[in-house]
C-alpha cells in the first residue's frame, strides 16, 4: 500500500465528549460561577493536549489563561507551579492585571522574584508568625486571581499534579475553595497511576471535595476508528483496517504513542519517497521504543545534546547547556537545539527568554535512563559547577535544583550540606514548613557526626521549627528536642541573641503537648532584660511550662502577671493578645468560665485591631469551644468550623482534626466521624488518643474496628506519658471509651493510670478533673458504691467543668451514673433531667441519646430492684419516654450499636409494665403524678420542683392532661381527678 509524505498536523482526535464536557466548565466559569476540573489519565493519554485545546477556545472568547506544571525528582522549589502561573499573567500582562497585583505584589514577590521587573520599589513585609505568614500568601494569590477575574474569565491549567509539592497542593486547595463565584477555571491534571489512598493529592482531592464540587474527567485509550484517523491526521498515511487494529492493541489506543508510530511511519513513507508498505511497517513494543526510535532519527550530536539538557531537567537554561557543551564537540548548540525543535522534542517556553522544555515527560525521562551511571553522575556533578558559575548572585533561588544535582553527582558531604541548608531557608522564607523540614533532614545527614558549630545549630533550629509546625502529638516533640539543641548550641558559643530569637520563633504547638521546657525558657529569661518585651514574650511561653510542666499554678500566675505589666508599659499590642489568652486560659482551666471567655473576646478584638488572625482564631475557637461545653452549641458549631478551617490554613492539623472529631461524636454525624477518623490513622498514626476516638466514631457506626488495639495503644502510651496533664487527659479519653462501649476491665485501666496522679499533693484544677472522670467511669462500670460517692462528691461541685474534658461530655449524664451508682436514686434523676435539658440541641444528638440510655437505665434498675409502687409505676412511664426520645435520636443518627442498646432496654421496660394498671382515658402514670399535683393547688413550677423535672416538661403533661380529660382549665382538671378516685 502507497501513501503520500505525511504532513505532521496533529489536531485533536476522538476527545469530542470530554472537550464538550472542558467546554460546558468554562462556559459555567464564564457565567460567573468558577469550577474545578480535574483531568486524569495514564503518561501520554492526552490530558496536556486536551488541556491545550481548551486554551485555544478559552483565548477564543476573550479569557486570559494561565499555565504551570509540576516536575519529577524535587528539582523545584515550593510552589514552582504557581509561580510558573503568576509568570504567564506577567507575559504581557493587561492593565486589569497590574491594577490586581500591585497592593499585593509585596507578599506575592515571594514566589515570583519577576514581579520585580515590574514593580520595582516593593517595601519588603514584616516578618509576622508563619501561620499568618502563609495564609497572607494564599490570600493575597487568591484575591489577586479573583479580581483578574472581574475583568475578564481567567483559565488556569496545572500539569502532573501527582508531582507537586505540599505547598503547591496546599496553595491549590485554597484557591478551589475560593473559586466559586469567580469567572474562574480552574484544571488540574495527574496520572492515576502514579497516586494511592495516602498520596498527598489523593488527600487534597478528599478536602476539596467537602466543600465543593468538581468533575473528574478520566481520559481512556482511543477508539479504533479513532487511532485510524489520528494516524491519517499526523502521518497522512492509509493503513488497513487489519494494521489499524494492530497498532490499536499494541498502543491500546494511548495517544501519545499512536502519534510516535504515526511519525515513524510517515518519516519512512517520506524516506522512500511515498512509496511506503504499511503492511510491512514493524510498530514498536512500546512507547519507549517508540520514542527510542524518534530520537534515532536525530543526529548523533543532538541526541548528546538533549541527554545534557535531560540531566539539567525537564525545562532548562540554554546559556547553562551550552556551558556543559562536550569539549570535543565543534557542532554549534544552538543549530542543535534547532534540530530538536524541528522534531518537536523541545519547544521553548512562552515568555521566558533562553528557556526550553521538553515536549512531553517521557522524552525526558527516557533520555536520563539512556545514559550510564558514570556519565549521569559526572554531568549532574557539571551542572553543580556550571550553575555555580552562571548565578553567583542568586544561588538561593535555585538551591533546590542545586540540591538535586549535588545529591546525583559526586560532590563532596559539604557542599550537599550547604546546598541543603540553603533549599530549607529558601522553603522557610515561603512557609513551605513540609519541605524545609525535608531540606534539614538532607543537610543533617550530609553533616554526618562532625561537631556542633553554627551551621549544625542553624540547621537543627530550622527543623526543630519545621517540626513544631507541621508534625502532630506526639511526634512534635522531636521538634522540641531539636530546638532545644540548637538553643544549647547558640548558648554554649554565648550567642545569646540567637537562642533567645528561636526559642521566642518556636511556635506552632500547644504547651500540653510537651515536656523539658521550663528550663529552657528560665535559662533564656536569664539572656534577656528582665523587663524588655523580649521577657515579656518568654513569661508567656514560661508560664505555660510552669502551669503543665511544674504544676505551678502560683509561678504561671505570676509570669503572666510580669508579661502583662510589660505589654502595658512598652505598649505592645502583640504580646498583650498572648498574655490575654494566656491568662484566659489559666482561668477557664481553674474554673472560672465567664472570665475566660471575656479575656478571649478581648484578645479577638485586639487580634483584629492588630492585624493578628492566628491570635484572632485562636479566641475566637476558645471562646466558642467554651460556649459549646455550656450547652450553647448551635450557632456555635457552625462557627467554630469555619474557625478551625481557617486554623487549616495557619497549619494547625492536629488540633482541628481532634476537634473535628470531638464535634461530630457529640452531634452524632456518622459521616464526619468517618472522614475525620480516616484522616486521624492516614496522618496522625502516632496519636493514640485521636485514633481511639476515631475508633469510638466506627463502633457507633457499626463497622468492625480494631478497638481493642487501639484502646491498648492509648493505654500503653498513657502509662509511659511524660507529663501528668498528658498521663490524665489520655486516661480520661480511655474511659469514656470503655464507658460508652461497656468495657469494666478497661475502665479499671483507665482508672489504675490515674490513680498514681491523683495522690499528688499539687494538682491543676483540669488534671484532677480529667483524672476524677476516669476514676468514676472506672466506679459506674465495676458498681463501686464508695468510689462513686467520692467521685460524686468532688465532680458535683464543678460539674461545668466536666463537659470540655473529652468530647463535649454533659457533665449531668456522668453525676447522674455516678448517683445511681452510689444509691441517690432522686439525684441521679435529677441529673438525667437536667442532662437532656442540657443536650436538647440537635448539636448534642449522640450525647442526648446516650442521656436517655443512662436515664432509662437507671429508672428500670430502681424499679426491678424495688416493690410496686405508684412511684415505679411513674418512673416505668417516665422510662419509656425516655426510651422514645432516645430511640428516635439514634436511629435520626443511624447510630445502630446505641440503637441496640436502648430496644433492649425497652422491651425490659415493657416486661416490669405488663402487670401496671390501666387509667381512665389513656392518661399515664406521669400524667396521674401531674394531675394529683395539680388537683392540690400547686403551680406548674412546684411541680417541677417535686417531680424534679424541667418546666418545660411539665408544660407538656399538663397540656396534654388538658386535652385527654376534655378540661378547659385547672379546676375542671382537679374536679376530673375527684370523678375518677384519682385523689
Amino acid at each position: 500500500m502507497t501513501s503520500t509524505v505525511g504532513t505532521g498536523v496533529n489536531n485533536l482526535v476522538g476527545r469530542n465528549h470530554e472537550l464538550a464536557k472542558l467546554v460546558t466548565a468554562l462556559d459555567t466559569a464564564i457565567s460567573g460561577n468558577g469550577e474545578l476540573v480535574m483531568l486524569v489519565g495514564e503518561p501520554g493519554i492526552g490530558k496536556t493536549r486536551l488541556t491545550q485545546e481548551l486554551i485555544s477556545t478559552s483565548t477564543e472568547r476573550g479569557a486570559i489563561t494561565a499555565l504551570g506544571a509540576c516536575y519529577e525528582g524535587g528539582t523545584t522549589p515550593p510552589y514552582w507551579p504557581w509561580t510558573q502561573v503568576i509568570r504567564s499573567l506577567l507575559n504581557d500582562p493587561s492593565d486589569a492585571v497590574l491594577k490586581a497585583l500591585e497592593p499585593r505584589a509585596a507578599v506575592i514577590v515571594e514566589i515570583a522574584p519577576e514581579i520585580t521587573n515590574r514593580f520595582p520599589n516593593i517595601t519588603p513585609l514584616p516578618e509576622v508568625d508563619p501561620g499568618q505568614a502563609r495564609f497572607r500568601l494564599f490570600d493575597s494569590i487568591a484575591t489577586f486571581l479573583s479580581e483578574v477575574t472581574e475583568h475578564k474569565p481567567l483559565i488556569i491549567a496545572l500539569d502532573d499534579l501527582h508531582w507537586a509539592d505540599q505547598s503547591t497542593l496546599d496553595l491549590f486547595e485554597y484557591v478551589a475553595r475560593e473559586i466559586s463565584s469567580k469567572q474562574m477555571l480552574l484544571v488540574g491534571g495527574y496520572r492515576d497511576t502514579e497516586l494511592g489512598r495516602r498520596h498527598p493529592l489523593s488527600d487534597s482531592l478528599a478536602k476539596i471535595a467537602r466543600v465543593t464540587e468538581f468533575q473528574r474527567i478520566v481520559l481512556r485509550g482511543l477508539e479504533l476508528d479513532e487511532v485510524g484517523r489520528m494516524v491519517q491526521e499526523i502521518g497522512n498515511i492509509s493503513i488497513s483496517s487489519n494494521q489499524t487494529t494492530e497498532i490499536h492493541k499494541r498502543t491500546e489506543g494511548n495517544p501519545f504513542f499512536v502519534s510516535e508510530v504515526a511519525r515513524d511511519m510517515a518519516k519512512e513513507s517520506a524516506e522512500r519517497g511515498g512509496n511506503f508498505n504499511a503492511m510491512k511497517f514493524r510498530i514498536p513494543e512500546g512507547v519507549r521504543e517508540a520514542i527510542g526510535i524518534r530520537l534515532n532519527k536525530l543526529s548523533d550530536d543532538c541526541n548528546e545534546m538533549l541527554q545534557t539538557a535531560a540531566v539539567i531537567g525537564r525545562e532548562f537554561d540554554f546559556t547553562l547547556l551550552s556551558m556543559l557543551k562536550s569539549e570535543d564537540s565543534d557542532k554549534d548548540e544552538l543549530t542543535l537545539l534547532e534540530e530538536a525543535v524541528a522534531a518537536a522534542t523541545v519547544r521553548e517556553v512562552p515568555g521566558q527568554r533562553n528557556r526550553y522544555e521538553f515536549t512531553h515527560a517521557l522524552f525526558q525521562q527516557t533520555l536520563v535512563e539512556e545514559l550510564t551511571t558514570g556519565r549521569r553522575v559526572r554531568l549532574h556533578a557539571r551542572v553543580v559547577d556550571s550553575m555555580e558559575q552562571l548565578y553567583p548572585e542568586n544561588l538561593s533561588e535555585h538551591a533546590t535544583e542545586m540540591l538535586h544535582h549535588c545529591t546525583e553527582g559526586v560532590v563532596s558531604a559539604n557542599k550537599i550540606a550547604n546546598y541543603a541548608q540553603l533549599a530549607a531557608v529558601h522553603a522557610a522564607h515561603l512557609n513551605a514548613w513540609a519541605e524545609a523540614r525535608a531540606y534539614c533532614e538532607q543537610a543533617l545527614e550530609a553533616l554526618g557526626d562532625r561537631s556542633p558549630d553554627f551551621q549544625r545549630a542553624d540547621i537543627l533550629s530550622l527543623l526543630g521549627r519545621g517540626e513544631l509546625l507541621t508534625f502532630s502529638y506526639p511526634d512534635l516533640q522531636r521538634g522540641w528536642n531539636h530546638v532545644a539543641s540548637a538553643f544549647k548550641i547558640y548558648d554554649d558559643f554565648e550567642d545569646h541573641e540567637s537562642a533567645v530569637s528561636l526559642i521566642q520563633r518556636a511556635r506552632g504547638y500547644r504547651p500540653i503537648w510537651l515536656h523539658s521546657t521550663a528550663e529552657v525558657f528560665l535559662r533564656a529569661l536569664e539572656m534577656v532584660e528582665p523587663n524588655s518585651e523580649d521577657a515579656g514574650y518568654l513569661l508567656v511561653q514560661q508560664a505555660q511550662a510552669l502551669r503543665f510542666e511544674e504544676m505551678d499554678h502560683d509561678g504561671a500566675a505570676s509570669a503572666l502577671d510580669r508579661a502583662l505589666a510589660i505589654a502595658v508599659e512598652s505598649g505592645n499590642k502583640h504580646l498583650e493578645t498572648r498574655v490575654l489568652l494566656g491568662l484566659a486560659a489559666n482561668g477557664g482551666r481553674d474554673g472560672d468560665a465567664e472570665g475566660a471567655v471575656e479575656l478571649r473576646r478581648r484578645a479577638a478584638v485586639l487580634a483584629q485591631e492588630t492585624e493578628q488572625p492566628v491570635e484572632e482564631a485562636e479566641a475566637r475557637r476558645a471562646v466558642l469551644t467554651q460556649l459549646i461545653t455550656e450547652g450553647d452549641a448551635g450557632d456555635s458549631n457552625r462557627n467554630i468550623e469555619e474557625i478551625l478551617e481557617l486554623e487549616r490554613l495557619f497549619g494547625f492539623e492536629t488540633a482541628i482534626v481532634f476537634e473535628q472529631l470531638r464535634i461530630a461524636l457529640v452531634s452524632g454525624n456518622l459521616e464526619n466521624t468517618r472522614y475525620f477518623g480516616e484522616l486521624a490513622d492516614r496522618d496522625h498514626a502516632g496519636d493514640s488518643v485521636i485514633r481511639i476516638l476515631a475508633g469510638l466514631g466506627g463502633w457507633h457506626r457499626g463497622d468492625t474496628t480494631d478497638l481493642d488495639s487501639r484502646f491498648d495503644d492509648a493505654h500503653e502510651e498513657s502509662q509511659f506519658a511524660p507529663t501528668l496533664w498528658q498521663r490524665a487527659s489520655n486516661a480520661s479519653f480511655l474511659s469514656l471509651v470503655a464507658w460508652n462501649t461497656n468495657r469494666p476491665d478497661d475502665a479499671v485501666k483507665a482508672g489504675d493510670v490515674v490513680k498514681s496522679v491523683i495522690s499528688r499533693p499539687k494538682l491543676i484544677p483540669e488534671i484532677e478533673t480529667f483524672a476524677r472522670i476516669a476514676l468514676s467511669m472506672s466506679a459506674i462500670l465495676t458498681g463501686d458504691k464508695v468510689e462513686a460517692a467520692e467521685q460524686y462528691k468532688h465532680l458535683s461541685r464543678g460539674r461545668d467543668s466536666i463537659s470540655g474534658t473529652t468530647y463535649y461530655l454533659a457533665g449531668d449524664r456522668i453525676l447522674g451514673a455516678l448517683a445511681k451508682t452510689a444509691g441517690m436514686f432522686d439525684k441521679s434523676a435529677a441529673h438525667f433531667e437536667d442532662a437532656l435539658v442540657f443536650c436538647s440541641d440537635p448539636s448534642y444528638r449522640m450525647e442526648a441519646t446516650w442521656s436517655c440510655h443512662g436515664y432509662a437505665e437507671m429508672l428500670l434498675e430502681t424499679i426491678s430492684s424495688s416493690k410496686r409502687t405508684e412511684k415505679s409505676t411513674s418512673d416505668l412511664e417516665r422510662a419509656k419516654e425516655v426510651l422514645i426520645l432516645g430511640l428516635n435520636h439514634a436511629r435520626d443518627i443511624g447510630t445502630h450499636p446505641l440503637e441496640s442498646l436502648l430496644i433492649a432496654l425497652q422491651e425490659k421496660a415493657a416486661a416490669l409494665g405488663a402487670t401496671r394498671p390501666t387509667r381512665p382515658d389513656g392518661l399515664t402514670n406521669r400524667e396521674v403524678d401531674v394531675l394529683r399535683l395539680i388537683a392540690s393547688g400547686r403551680s406548674n413550677q412546684q411541680i417541677s420542683d417535686e417531680l424534679v423535672v424541667t418546666l418545660s416538661t411539665t408544660a407538656s403533661h399538663v397540656a396534654n392532661i388538658l386535652g385527654k380529660t376534655d378540661s378547659s382549665n385547672r379546676t375542671e382538671a382537679a374536679a376530673y381527678a375527684m370523678r375518677h378516685g384519682l385523689v
